[in-house]
């Protein structure tokens, strides 16, 4: 394909300003286009925590500092740039101090979402559009990313319509998560710029009587796509999943479809991990009995050993994610009393909502050496524990595609997961020949408890499990062939901007 000039617009860039896959995600996806010969600009927000000094963020000298307007008030602004600049990825960086000078990217340190929400999205888009003539940098493709960019696509359909960018700049919206819309009063439209008729049916930004940038997205793109194929046939048949978008998505017809993540595997290496105690792979597991071992001592867990190959007698559970009614906690939580008295014992690693966070305070503290749980966000420790456990739980009511599965294929730990989005795509279900973990269907707690009993009945089969282990360790999903669907999706959005 022809080198391409790609500006994407983000929230989030790992590992500089992340709150989950999207950040991953962005960051990897910039790093292969780059690498197979695209010229690539990633704009974020310069967010109060980011340490500008230990970082390498540095103003870009050759642009001045400006003032843009969002709603009835000005924003000073400067751009900032990661390292010296140079290179076919640059990673661009918005300083406001009035909306981003604080800690947080869409919270504060209580977990208060900001009630500037949309000035942040507008003055943020606003900037990204800029950049290509203060650059003198023609772009051919404007990626937003997830309702927060959104604006990014909106203000390209409207304020910059039957003009260049000076480029094509055609349009590309993914959505990371339908479920995340940035819905606001309709009075917004003031503060985004846009005239009210917006807010009013047909308009881009209507819904229910609110505005609703993740919808004004999808409608003014050129081309949408989500995160894995099984999510975009979901989000169209089914109006739960839809999230109250599911006719808008159908009526885009051939414009929508799904693209499956990849995961970064020079970091994600069971065999050169620092992470952890000690290193494996599929040709040599000995190391992952090791990481067991070491991961129960940290985390004070009762070993209960069968005496078989230094084999547990029930298998280590573990669980690292947001705990969210999403991940499926609900599901998981009121089986852990009948299951850690059969021998079962569980790691889990995360945060969320509150609610769900005392329910697991409350299981570890009334099952200890059975159950531990840690509150905070800490990626080693959630490398150690795909690395450590024997089974991974990821039993989510919804996900558009999912990274944790893959790292647990990757690093030996053979997935629980309901078959839905993104985990539909990426796991085969024992007993199919090919089977790397397991799966349920129903979001209710009894499936995932028969699903785990199928689980202890292949444990007790050592030449089995290890016959399962091993074809997960051996599955890849690359970012070269998720690299390849974007480029094809950015020549369609090429097309069609030339015939609009």
């Amino acid at each position: 394909m022809t080198p391409l000039h790609i500006l994407m617009a983000t929230a989030e860039y790992a590992p500089l300003a992340k709150v989950g896959g999207l950040g991953d995600v962005t960051a990897a996806l910039a790093g292969e286009l780059a690498a197979r010969g695209h010229q690539v600009r990633v704009v974020v927000p310069l967010y109060g925590h980011l340490d500008r000094e230990r970082l390498g963020i540095r103003p870009l000298k050759k642009l001045p500092p400006l003032s843009l307007r969002v709603g009835q008030r000005m924003h000073d602004l400067r751009f900032h740039v990661l390292g010296r600049g140079g290179g076919r990825l640059q990673v661009l960086f918005v300083a406001c101090a009035d909306l981003f000078g604080r800690p947080g990217i869409y919270a504060d340190e209580e977990g208060e979402v900001f009630s500037d929400a949309v000035e942040r999205a507008a003055l943020h888009s606003q900037a990204a559009l800029l950049l290509p003539r203060l650059l003198q940098w023609p772009v051919d493709v404007v990626h937003a990313h997830d309702a927060q960019a959104a604006c990014a696509v909106v203000y390209r359909h409207t304020w910059y319509a039957g003009r260049d960018l000076p480029g094509p700049g055609a349009t590309v919206l993914t959505i990371h998560n339908l479920a995340h819309q940035e819905i606001h009063p309709a009075a917004a439209t003031e503060t985004l710029g846009l005239p009210p008729s917006q807010a009013v049916y047909p308009g881009l930004l209507e819904f229910n009587g609110r505005v609703n940038l993740m919808k004004a997205g999808i409608l003014a793109a050129d081309r949408i796509n989500t995160v894995s194929p099984a999510y975009a046939r979901e989000t169209v048949a089914d109006e739960e999943l839809g999230c109250g978008l599911r006719s808008v998505l159908a009526g885009c017809g051939d414009r929508y479809g799904g693209i499956l993540n990849g995961a970064d595997y020079r970091s994600w290496d069971p065999a050169r991990d620092p992470a952890l105690p000690a290193g494996f792979s599929a040709v040599d597991l000995a190391g992952k009995d090791v990481c067991r071992r070491k991961l129960m001592a940290e985390l004070g867990l009762a070993p209960n050993e069968s005496g078989t190959e230094g084999r547990l007698r029930r298998p280590l559970c573990g669980f690292v994610g947001r705990l969210v009614t999403q991940k499926g906690v609900d599901l998981l939580a009121p089986l852990l009393p009948r299951l850690t008295a059969d021998g079962f014992t569980f790691a889990v690693l995360g945060t969320g909502e509150a609610r769900l966070e005392k329910v697991m305070r409350e299981l570890a503290a009334a099952h200890p050496g059975r159950v531990a749980f840690v509150d905070r966000y800490d990626d080693g420790l959630a490398r150690r524990i795909y690395a450590g456990c024997d089974v991974f739980l990821m039993p989510s009511l919804f996900e558009p595609c999912g990274l944790s599965q893959m790292y647990a294929l990757r690093y030996g730990s053979p997935p629980v997961v309901r078959a839905t989005g993104g985990l539909a795509d990426t796991v085969v279900p024992f007993p199919a020949r090919r089977a790397t973990g397991f799966a349920f269907k129903a979001g209710r707690s009894e499936e995932l408890l028969a699903c785990l009993r199928q689980v202890e009945k292949v444990w007790l089969d050592v030449r089995r499990w290890r016959a399962l282990q091993k074809r997960g360790m051996a599955v890849r999903f690359d970012w070269a062939s998720a690299a390849a669907g974007y480029e094809k999706v950015y020549g369609e959005a090429l097309a069609r901007r030339k015939e609009v």
